[in-house]
Order: C-alpha cells, then structure tokens, then sequence
C-alpha cells in the first residue's frame, strides 16, 4: 500500500511576484538608513575653467582635492566633484561655460570657476543661491563683481584673487638696480586687466615711486613702436602683465632687464624653466596650487556650514617674487646682496 505525501500548496504568480516587489523595497530602504539616521549624503562641486598655459589649472584642482581630503571631505565619499574644461582659453568659449552651469545648478552644493570664465557664470548663480567661489581673477575681475574685496560680500560670491601692485614691482626694481631712474609699464589698452593695472600706476604717489620716472608703452600698435620707444627715452628696465608677457619674445629684442608680474599658470617649481633664455630678472607671481589650498579651506567652511559664503571675505593669494640671476649675467647686470636675500626664490 503506498503512502501518499501531501505538500503545501504553490503559492500563485500574483503572490511571489509581491513578494520579490516587497524584497526589493527592503533593500532599497536599507540602502537608504544611514542618511535618515543622519549621515550627509556627499557634496557635489563643480570646477569651470579654460586652458590658460602652461597648467590650466590642474596644479590648483589637485591642491584643492588634497586639502579637502585632509579636512574630512573625504572623495567619493563626502564629496564628488565635475570638471569642466572648456574647448579654447578665449571667450568663444562662453557658450560652454553658460551650458555648464545651467546643466549642474540643480544638483550642485559649490561652483568653483577659475578665471575669466567667472563673469560669465556670474549672472546665472547670481539668483540661485547657490554659493560659486572664484579661483583665481585678477582684483580688477574681482572687484567689476563686488563692491569691495575687504567686507563681507552679503552674496552668495567670494574667492581668491590676484593682486599685482605697482608700488611692489617699483620697490622690487630698485632693490636689483638701485640707480634705476626711468622704468617703462609696457601694455595692451586693448586688454582690461593691462588698463586696469595702468590706472593703479598712474594713481601711485611720488613715495611710492621711489624716485624713478615711470613711462606708459602701449603695445596696441605692436611691439616694433615700443622697441623704439625703449631706446628714445633711455629706458633701464621695464614690465608689464599680460601684454608684455605676449610680446616677450620680441620685447627680449630691447637687451633690457624686464622687473615684471606674472599672470599665467606658473608653479614655483616651474618659475626657472619660464624665464630661462629671457630678459626677466625679477619679478612677483602667484602660486596657482596655493590658490586652491586657500580655496578649499573657504570650501570647507561652506560645505559643512560653518560660514556662510556670504560673511566671508575674499582672499589675497599668496604672492612669491623671484630673482634671476643667470638672465642678469647674460644681461651685465649685478644684482646686489641685498635683493637676493629680500625675494622667495633665487634662479642661478
């Protein structure tokens, strides 16, 4: 006699269907617990910037990321980050930089925008809230954005930026040449930042200039006129920014010693391969890496609520200033003692 088994019956497809359904909710919701018991989901910033030589920023992003890192935002964890590098270092690539902002702003916590490309975003964040830091900018950009860079913006703006001062380019020219009597500011009046810097020499008190007489070059119509004009008005050394530094290789035609700033991409460690074979003996410039240290302390801040980006200041970048010396042998030119101990860096 056989002996039957009886088993329970299949449950039917309606019912595992709702039960895989319900399985998977729970995981879903479990996934989900550790920000409902408080944890921060990460942060979300976003880099804008364009190929300025010789780095295009890359220098400054990596500082950036390491400090964050060593001040809990951890990445991929507390913070993911968007970089966008736009196709050409000109404003051709505006369209890019709106289309940007636009695609990220609803989920992004930080802009980060370097450069030029700052003013552009400008108009787009300006309502939204949301904060944007800029990167570096010139103190002129800096300035044609707020109303001061020593107050509290009381905007959703703030940044580091890039000061150029005269008197310190007067003060640094008279510490390699002492009997400098007449020194050329050597610009482009078609160039903002270079009409902006030529406004801040033209203000400078007579104390200021250290008794040297300055001269104003315009290089709109070339650099052959100014080549000229370097050698009618017996000028000793001269300088410039942006401009001067286009024209450099055909400014180097004047045998002078060229007393400059700096605005590019440059690296301490890359100083001496810039100016090697050139007339630069001295100068100032700003360490880019630098800028994003400073930036992502600003960040910091902001992301975790500490400060609003409204109570917080803009910043100075840290200035380095430099002295040559190989291009003031080829140049007959003796730097005394004093100069070579008063700069950042010395180039032998």
């Amino acid at each position: 006699m056989s002996r039957q088994e009886s088993f329970p019956p299949t449950a039917a497809p309606a019912q595992t269907l709702r039960a895989w359904l319900l399985l998977l909710l729970f995981l879903l919701c479990w996934q989900a617990l550790p920000a409902a018991a408080g944890e921060e989901p990460g942060k979300q910033v976003v880099f804008i910037r364009y190929p300025i030589e010789p780095n295009h920023f890359r220098g400054q992003m990596q500082a950036f990321r390491e400090t964050m890192a060593r001040l809990g935002f951890s990445e991929g964890e507390k913070i993911r980050y968007i970089d966008v590098l736009t196709k050409s270092a000109g404003e051709e690539s505006a369209p890019e930089v709106v289309a940007a902002v636009e695609r990220y702003k609803a989920s992004t916590d930080l802009f980060v925008t370097c450069g030029w490309v700052s003013m552009v975003a400008r108009p787009l964040l300006k309502e939204s809230g949301i904060p944007q830091l800029f990167v570096p900018v010139l103190e002129s950009v800096a300035l044609s954005m707020l109303p001061s860079l020593t107050r509290a913006p009381e905007t959703n703006l703030s940044g580091i930026y890039l000061m150029y001062p005269p008197e310190k380019v007067l003060r640094l020219a008279k510490l390699v040449i002492p009997g400098l009597r007449h020194y050329a500011y050597v610009y482009d009046s078609r160039i903002p930042a270079d009409a902006s810097y030529l406004a801040a020499y033209q203000r400078l008190p007579p104390e200021a200039r250290y008794g040297i007489t300055l001269h104003f070059l315009d290089l709109s119509g070339g650099a052959a006129p100014v080549l000229a004009q370097l050698r009618q008005l017996r000028i000793e050394a001269f300088g410039g920014i942006v401009g001067a530094t286009q024209h450099r290789a055909a400014l180097l035609e004047s045998g002078l010693p060229q007393i400059t700033s700096y605005t590019l991409d440059i690296e301490p460690g890359e100083i001496a391969a810039f100016t090697k074979g050139g007339n630069t003996v001295a100068g100032l410039f700003n360490s880019f890496p630098s800028c994003g240290e400073q930036a992502a302390r600003m960040a910091a801040d902001i992301l975790s609520g500490r400060t609003a980006i409204a109570a917080m200041p803009p910043q100075p970048a840290r200035q380095l200033t430099f002295v040559d010396l190989r291009n003031a042998r080829r140049l007959a030119l003796k730097v005394p003692f004093g100069a070579v101990e008063a700069v950042d860096l010395v180039i032998k």
